[in-house]
């Protein structure tokens, strides 16, 4: 896995999968999740988006795993 470290993103889409990411911030971001294959770590989210691939929809346990940001939508 990747680690991507002290990283700033604007208004961007994000691909969480396949990284960890250690204090990143996400800013006005669109954070794509496609996978259970990510982490993160003393992150934050400011007014961020998640999407949650369809194949995910079965995983309702994955909201515990996001920030208290998160609005349902699915990609």
């Amino acid at each position: 896995m990747e680690y991507i470290i002290n990283q700033t993103y604007h208004n961007k889409p994000i691909y969480l999968d396949g990284a960890h990411y250690i204090g990143c911030s996400f800013i006005n971001c669109t954070i794509h999740i496609q996978s259970l294959r990510f982490n993160y770590d003393r992150c934050t989210f400011a007014g961020s988006t998640f999407k949650l691939s369809p194949n995910l929809s079965m995983l309702q346990n994955v909201y515990s795993l996001l920030p208290s940001s998160f609005t349902s939508q699915t990609a």
